[in-house]
C-alpha cells in the first residue's frame, strides 16, 4: 500500500444512503439482490481518474473475494500518534456495529496495522453504522462513527502523550570523539536518523514510549539496548560505541543533563571555544529569578555589554522580531534556556551569517538569548 495514496475514495460504489431504508425493512431473501444492484450502480457510475480507479478497485476487489451474499464494503487508513504524526506499527483497530431494530448485530471486527501503521478491514455490511476505535498498547484513541454507504479511508489517531525532544550524541568509547554517520533506529515505531559531523542527531517530536534502540556504524560494533522516552521530555543521551565486537557488560545510556535545544544550536561548543565571553544556562541563572527580568540579573550584561549591542533572539535579530532594548527587559526568566554574550568579532559564522550587513556595528557586543 502506498501511504501517500490514503485519500478518500469517490466513485467506486455510489452513495446508497437514499435507498438504504428499503433494504433494512426487506426480508432476507429479497436482500440477496443487493449485490446485483451495487454492480449495476457501478456500471452506470462515471469513470474515475486512473490513479483513483486503481485504489478503488484494490479495495473492492479485496472485499469481493470474500464472496458473501450481503453487499460488502471496506475501510482502511493509517493509525498515527496525534501529536508527532508518527505511524503506530502494530496498532489495533476495534470495529463495532451500532444495533438496529429488527436486524441482528454482527460481531465485532478486530484488525491490526502493519509496520507502517496501515490497516484494512473488508467484508463489512453496507448500510450500517459502525464505531471505530484505535488502540496502541495501553493507549486508546478517539472513537470514530462511520456510515458504511461505500468503501472509504478512515485515518485514526492515538494520544500517546506530549511528544519529547531528545538529542543523541554518539562518540567513540576509546577517545570520546564524535562518530559521524552513525545510524540510529528505533522499534517498534518507524523512527530513524543519522548523526551529523558532531556525532549528533535530534528527534524533535518523539512519542513517549519504551523503545528498542539500535546504533550502527561501519567502523564500530553495533549497539542494541532499550531506552525509555518520557512524556514532554527534553534531554540529551550519550552513546559510546566500541571499535570491535567484544564481550562487555551491559552498556548504559546516560543522560548528560545538557539542554537539547542549546546543544543543537552550538551553545556548548561556543562556550568552550570563546574565552572572553559570558555564558549561562537557565539552571545557572535560576538564582536570580527574584529579579524578574533577564536584563537586570548580571553585571556582565548590564554594564560590560551595554553599548553597541547586537541582540539575537533564538538565532534572529531581535529587532526583526519586534523587540528593542527596552521591551527586551520584559523577558521573564522562566522562558529562557540560555544566554551568551561576547564581542561581535568573536562570534562564529553560524551566528553572524544570520545578521544583515546593515545591522553590523563597529566594535559591537553580541548578546544571544535562547528561549522556549
Amino acid at each position: 500500500m502506498n501511504p501517500t495514496a490514503l485519500t478518500p475514495i469517490h466513485g467506486s460504489v455510489p452513495p446508497l444512503r437514499d435507498i438504504a431504508p428499503l433494504f433494512r425493512g426487506i426480508a432476507p431473501p429479497l436482500r440477496r439482490i443487493a449485490p446485483l444492484l451495487a454492480l449495476a450502480a457501478v456500471a452506470l457510475a462515471p469513470c474515475p481518474a486512473a490513479g483513483q480507479e486503481e485504489e478503488e478497485e484494490r479495495i473492492l476487489r479485496t472485499c469481493r473475494q470474500l464472496g458473501q451474499a450481503e453487499l460488502e464494503v471496506g475501510i482502511e487508513g493509517t493509525i498515527r500518534d496525534d501529536e508527532s504524526r508518527v505511524p503506530l506499527a502494530g496498532a489495533g483497530v476495534l470495529i463495532r456495529y451500532e444495533p438496529e431494530r429488527g436486524m441482528p448485530t454482527p460481531q465485532d471486527v478486530r484488525v491490526e496495522a502493519d509496520e507502517r501503521g496501515r490497516y484494512q478491514a473488508c467484508g463489512l455490511e453496507a448500510f450500517r453504522e459502525i464505531r471505530v476505535r484505535p488502540h496502541y498498547r495501553s493507549r486508546r484513541g478517539k472513537e470514530r462513527r462511520v456510515e458504511l454507504d461505500r468503501s472509504q479511508f478512515v485515518n485514526l489517531e492515538v494520544d500517546m502523550g506530549d511528544a519529547a525532544f531528545v538529542v543523541f550524541s554518539v562518540v567513540d568509547a576509546a577517545n570520546g570523539r564524535p562518530v559521524a554517520g552513525a545510524e540510529i533506529d528505533f522499534s517498534p515505531l518507524p523512527v530513524s536518523g543519522v548523526t551529523d559531523s558532531l556525532g549528533r542527531v535530534a528527534f524533535r517530536s518523539m512519542p513517549p514510549l519504551t523503545y528498542g534502540l539500535r546504533v550502527a556504524h561501519i567502523s564500530y560494533a553495533p549497539l542494541e539496548t532499550e531506552i525509555n522516552i518520557l512524556t514532554d521530555q527534553s534531554a540529551e543521551f550519550r552513546i559510546e560505541l566500541n571499535t570491535r565486537a567484544i564481550a562487555l557488560a551491559p552498556i548504559e545510556v546516560r543522560v548528560t543533563g545538557r539542554d537539547p535545544f542549546l546543544l543543537t544550536s552550538g551553545f556548548y561548543e561556543r562556550r568552550q571555544s570563546i574565552e572572553e565571553g559570558y555564558f549561562a544556562t537557565y539552571s545557572e541563572i535560576d538564582q536570580f529569578t527574584h529579579l524578574g527580568q533577564v536584563f537586570q540579573f548580571k553585571r556582565e550584561l548590564s554594564i560590560r555589554y551595554r553599548r553597541n549591542q547586537l541582540i539575537i533572539l533564538n538565532g534572529r535579530p531581535a529587532s526583526r522580531l519586534g523587540f528593542n532594548r527596552r521591551n527586551l527587559g520584559e523577558l521573564k526568566f522562566d522562558t529562557v534556556r540560555g544566554i551568551e554574550a561576547y564581542r561581535c568579532s568573536e562570534a562564529p559564522p553560524e551566528i553572524m551569517n544570520r545578521v544583515p550587513n546593515r545591522m553590523l556595528l563597529t566594535d559591537c557586543n553580541l548578546i544571544a538569548i535562547w528561549t522556549y
